[in-house]
């Protein structure tokens, strides 16, 4: 259904099981999500009493779009690439991107490709879209040291810089997938909006890791090597 909260279309599900209410948006940029844990009804509580419990459904994700082609079939995408200092990071093999034609969108893709990004090269509402399985980000790039950003333009644009791996959150939650992926990076660093502080100190508390924070009021992934190296030092 819609999303209530964003107003994101045909992104929010919702699912009752074994007397538990759990709902959860899949648009990029929304974060919402979260569980009511109810009376169970006689035939959930008949399944439990039996040792059968009414399991859950597997997550609802969108289907990562099948028909693709690649960048240099498209002239807007490759330019947006380069707009957003992502072009080096493909041509580099840090990340996977491909266009699909159906959606008018740049998809980029996590390490495992059961996961993408799109950003959509229209003038539309939502300009972002997951698809697929996300929950443990999506890394960029090689190094010891991961820089956590929210979008993945961002974390492309951070892997520019020699010895960084950027890290898009897709959003500022830190899942425990996202916890178990940053336990091979020997030293963190949050990076979020001069808006954002009291956020920022938030998710670098419950990551129960080590985890330098910085605040900019400027947007990384229309930044050189160079500038976002200054920001992180």
């Amino acid at each position: 259904m819609d999303c209530p909260f964003c107003g994101g279309k045909d992104k929010f599900t919702i699912d009752k099981y074994d007397g538990k209410l759990v709902w959860n948006c899949f648009r990029a940029s929304c974060n919402v999500k979260g569980s009511y844990a109810g009376q169970r009804n006689i035939s959930a509580a008949k399944s439990y009493l039996a040792g059968a419990a009414i399991q859950r459904h597997k997550p609802s994700y969108k289907d990562v779009p099948t028909l693709t082609t690649r960048i240099s079939t498209h002239q807007p995408a490759i330019d947006y690439l380069k707009h957003v200092n992502s072009y080096e990071a493909f041509e580099r093999g840090d990340i996977k991107v491909r266009y699909a034609p159906k959606e008018h969108r740049v998809l980029f893709y996590n390490h495992t490709q059961l996961g993408a990004v799109g950003r959509s090269l229209r003038p539309v509402r939502s300009k972002w879209w997951s698809y697929g399985d996300l929950s443990a980000g999506i890394h960029v790039g090689n190094g010891d040291h991961a820089i956590l950003v929210e979008d993945v333009a961002s974390a492309c644009a951070v892997s520019n810089a020699l010895g960084l791996v950027g890290v898009a959150l897709l959003g500022t939650n830190i899942t425990k997938s996202i916890k178990l992926a940053l336990n091979k990076y020997t030293k963190l660093t949050l990076v979020l909006d001069n808006d954002a502080s009291s956020k920022a100190i938030s998710v670098a508390g419950s990551m129960g890791m080590k985890c330098s924070v910085r605040l900019t009021k400027l947007d990384l992934k229309y930044l050189t090597a160079e500038k976002i190296l200054e920001i992180i030092t």
